[in-house]
């Protein structure tokens, strides 16, 4: 869905003085910034500001810009340039929708793996997560919040041992972030507290059928908290969203 250039403004700080950072960091400082609310859909990513931030040319950062578009998280518009993408309600059902298809498979497939002796530190791995989300919570941290919250659901993919399942996570992942802030305030978080605890209390129970059934209704929490009426974003700092 094409962004409305009305809605999303940027203003331009002075240069930032740094050395020449290689496609992969521009990639994941952008990919970071949409996970973690720093990054709106609709903000415009200019190529001559982005190559400014990051010391680099042009060309480096249209590469930076095509992959991104292909990843659906930036909408490549003729003539009028780079946008962090929108997405249509319809396009946020069906993010949440294969998420709720995809993840209950997951943690089928890592209790599975537990269970034959495979993954044997899967469970202090993601608890140790867990802990750190929690503390943010606790600090006010909202920003680290919602990237661990995200890093959790990655996670449970790796340990499941499926390369195929991380990879689709991981490009779930931004695309739910960028639904939430479309329809949803930014203040709100990617997944409500203590339902990650629950989670892992089931896997670690090996209860394949209950573990399921909790991640169904998480991901159904997260898209019953969308809302098509939401109100225009604030302007964005671009250097202050994928460099701060």
């Amino acid at each position: 869905m094409a962004p409305s250039p009305s809605r999303r403004t940027l203003r331009l700080p002075s240069a930032h003085a740094g050395k020449a950072a290689s496609k992969d960091d521009i990639y994941e400082r952008i990919y970071e910034a949409v996970v973690e609310h720093r990054l709106l859909p609709g903000t415009k990513l200019s190529e001559e500001r982005v190559a400014e931030l990051f010391s680099v040319s042009r060309t480096q950062v249209r590469g930076v810009l095509q992959r991104l578009a292909v990843e659906q998280l930036v909408t490549l518009i003729p003539n009028r340039g780079a946008f962090v993408t929108t997405p249509s309600a319809e396009e946020a059902h069906d993010v949440l929708e294969v998420r709720r298809t995809l993840e209950p498979a997951v943690v089928q497939r890592l209790i599975a793996r537990i269970a034959a002796g495979k993954a044997p530190t899967a469970v202090k791995q993601l608890r140790a997560l867990v802990k750190r989300e929690q503390q943010a919570h606790a600090n006010g941290d909202r920003r680290a919040a919602v990237r661990l919250s995200g890093e959790f659901h990655v996670l449970l993919a790796q340990l499941s041992g499926s390369a195929i399942m991380t990879r689709m996570l991981r490009e779930l992942t931004p695309l739910t972030c960028l639904a939430i802030l479309t329809f949803e305030a930014p203040t709100g978080t990617a997944c409500p507290n203590d339902e990650h605890t629950v989670l892992l209390d089931a896997i670690e129970a090996g209860d394949s059928a209950q573990a399921m059934a909790i991640m169904d209704e998480h991901l159904h929490h997260i898209e019953k908290s969308l809302n098509l009426d939401a109100e225009a974003a604030p302007e964005i700092d671009l250097a202050e969203a994928l460099l701060g």
